[in-house]
């Protein structure tokens, strides 16, 4: 069977087309990454450490503890800060609260620039690889009102030699 013109005109335009678009996308997409080289923060927010083992408590005590450290930082003063921290544990059918702590609002040390969360900690019963998150949020006086700041979580979810 011959081809039509039509279907000739069609046999060449339509590569051109694939083509064109393919280049637009490309453009674009190292347009917007050439326009973003680094990531910006906001100046008030939550940090949220990926879960790990603690190797300084391994080190003096000779244990295995699940560590989780959050921080909220603000580039104005805040205080009377409640920063909440819960360590996760991936479940099969859902995941599981394995430690929850909050900084005390009335202590010196829940106000300032940055307020942290060090003492996270969950014990390691056994060795079975299981895997751990983060998750933190915040209420605080900043600048004559009561912030809050949303659930903020881990980075990466991470599977720890930790049993619990």
């Amino acid at each position: 069977m011959k081809n039509s013109p039509n279907s000739q005109h069609r046999n060449t335009v339509f590569p051109t087309i694939l083509f064109l678009l393919s280049l637009s996308v490309a453009t674009n997409q190292s347009t917007a990454a050439a326009a973003k080289p680094g990531i910006s923060k906001p100046s008030c927010r939550i940090e949220v450490d990926d879960a790990h083992i603690s190797s300084s408590i391994r080190k003096h005590l000779k244990i295995s503890v699940l560590k989780v450290n959050a921080r909220s930082i603000c580039n104005v003063r805040q205080d009377h800060v409640t920063l909440t921290l819960i360590i996760y544990k991936i479940g099969y059918l859902s995941d599981h609260l394995m430690h929850r702590v909050e900084t005390n609002p009335l202590i010196p040390s829940s106000s300032g620039l940055i307020v942290k969360v060090q003492d996270a900690k969950v014990a390691c019963k056994n060795s079975q690889l299981s895997s751990y998150y983060g998750m933190a949020y915040a209420k605080a006086f900043i600048q004559g009102k009561w912030q809050y700041a949303g659930k903020t979580r881990s980075a990466n979810i991470r599977s720890l030699r930790c049993g619990t």
